[in-house]
């Protein structure tokens, strides 16, 4: 496995995964958040959403896992394209492919919700695992072809899921029962976040955003009613 050449590849690779959820999140307030925040900040903004939703990469590949297993018993390694079986399986994928697809178009066109992305995602990670295949497009990165196969499959999974993952956790927020009090003021509005020296939080009273600077922020409480939990920390505090 050459570590460098994958090195080369991981940095445009996690920006633009970052980007993705950071879109799929702020576009849900209609909010450009790289008005407010440097380019060089965006993985630093995103890394700690994204491995929370790491569970999505083990299921993608349980479902790798099913899909190629059954291939092996029924294909033999280096032929076989034309045998019964073969065609039979073929056939299924080109059916189930094409079902997919359309799933996926009518989910994008004539569904609405944040919630949409991340059934594209879903219907989408199948197909994208049988596409791969051994991903020996990356053999020359890394050699083992069962690793190989862990890796690009994890690799893409959390590259389909990014945008939704940012826009249900928006969701979340929108829908959250904690309250918040700035400056010892307790406000009918929801946390939504810092972006670089801007508190951004979600006045559910109208459906609009409130930004305030650091600079007017002394003080900040968070309560979140499910956990029984406070958490109080000063503007300082980014």
């Amino acid at each position: 496995m050459d570590i460098n050449k994958l090195l080369v590849l991981l940095a445009p690779y996690s920006l633009t995964v970052s980007l993705l959820y950071l879109f799929g999140f702020w576009s849900s307030f209609e909010v450009n958040i790289l008005e407010y925040i440097a380019i060089t900040d965006v993985v630093k903004h995103a890394l700690s959403p994204l491995l929370a939703s790491s569970i999505f990469i083990f299921i993608g590949l349980l479902i790798a896992q099913f899909v190629a297993s059954p291939l092996k018993g029924i294909l033999p390694a280096g032929g076989g394209r034309d045998l019964p079986e073969a065609k039979y399986v073929r056939g299924s994928f080109y059916i189930v492919g094409t079902l997919l697809l359309l799933a996926t178009l009518y989910v994008i066109f004539f569904t609405a919700g944040n919630m949409k992305w991340l059934k594209v995602a879903i219907l989408l990670q199948v197909p994208i695992t049988v596409i791969i295949g051994t991903a020996s497009f990356a053999e020359k990165y890394i050699e083992q072809p069962k690793f190989r196969i862990v890796v690009i499959n994890s690799l893409f999974i959390v590259l389909s899921y990014a945008f939704g993952w940012g826009a249900q956790n928006a969701q979340s927020i929108i829908k959250s029962e904690e309250t918040i009090t700035i400056n010892s003021k307790l406000l009918n509005q929801n946390y939504i976040g810092w972006a670089g020296e801007f508190l951004f939080l979600w006045d559910y009273s109208n459906n609009s955003i409130t930004i305030t600077h650091k600079s007017l922020i002394t003080s900040i409480e968070r309560t979140i009613p499910v956990d029984k939990t406070t958490s109080s920390f000063s503007a300082s505090e980014d």
